[in-house]
C-alpha cells in the first residue's frame, strides 16, 4: 500500500532496473511481463503551480458639484474619483468599462433638495438593469440609493442616466452629501 501526501499524484511508470530482488524474478512476475524486463511503480510529485491572486476591480466616484436641470436619458458624470482599481471607470464620461467578465455589484446614490425629483437608471450598454426615483417634496432634503448585482461581460459599458420621465430641477452633491456611483467585481 502506498500513502501519498496531499498534492501528490501517483503515476505508473515502467522503467528497466538493474537490481531486482528474488521476489521480482518469480514466474508470476514473468507471466505479467512478457519482455523479461522487470517493471516497478514510481511516485512522481506534482508540479507546483504559482499561486495567483485575483485582480481587484473596484471604483468609487462622486459629483464634485450640483448638476443643474438635466434632460431626459442624460448620462450622469461622477467626476471625482476616489478609487479606480483596474482602471475601468472613466470620469470624463461617467462610464465604467468592465475590464473582465464576471458578477459585479453596482450602487448609485442621488441627492435631492427642495421640490426636486429625478428618476435614474443603471444601464449596461443599452439595457436598464436598475432604477430609482427620488422626490423630496417641499423644503426637504433626501438621498436615494440603488444597488444591483449583475453579470457583466468584458468591454460592457455601465453607467447611470436620467430616465425618460420624472426629472426636474438639480441633482445635488456638496459637503452636506454626495451623489455617487460605485462598483466592484465579486467573481
Amino acid at each position: 500500500m502506498q500513502i501519498k501526501k496531499p498534492g501528490s499524484v501517483i503515476r505508473e511508470s515502467l522503467v528497466q532496473t538493474d537490481h531486482q530482488n528474488d521476489k521480482d524474478r518469480t514466474a508470476k512476475h514473468d507471466a505479467h511481463n512478457q519482455s523479461g524486463i522487470p517493471k516497478q511503480r514510481l511516485l512522481f510529485p506534482t508540479t507546483q503551480q504559482p499561486v495567483t491572486t485575483p485582480t481587484i476591480i473596484a471604483f468609487y466616484a462622486y459629483m464634485a458639484t450640483d448638476t443643474p436641470s438635466i434632460t431626459i436619458q442624460h448620462p450622469l458624470v461622477f467626476d471625482v474619483v476616489k478609487t479606480n482599481n483596474g482602471n475601468g471607470y472613466h470620469p470624463s464620461t461617467g462610464t465604467f468599462i468592465a475590464p473582465e467578465t464576471g458578477i459585479y455589484v453596482f450602487t448609485w446614490t442621488i441627492r435631492e433638495t427642495g421640490n426636486c425629483f429625478h428618476s435614474t437608471q443603471l444601464m449596461v450598454n443599452t439595457s436598464e438593469i436598475g432604477i430609482i426615483y427620488v422626490h423630496v417634496g417641499s423644503g426637504g432634503d433626501l438621498a436615494g440609493t440603488g444597488v444591483v448585482v449583475t453579470h457583466v461581460n468584458a468591454g460592457d459599458d455601465v453607467y447611470v442616466r436620467t430616465y425618460a420621465n420624472w426629472n426636474d430641477c438639480y441633482i445635488y452633491s456638496n459637503k452636506a452629501g454626495r451623489s455617487s456611483f460605485a462598483g466592484w467585481k465579486l467573481s
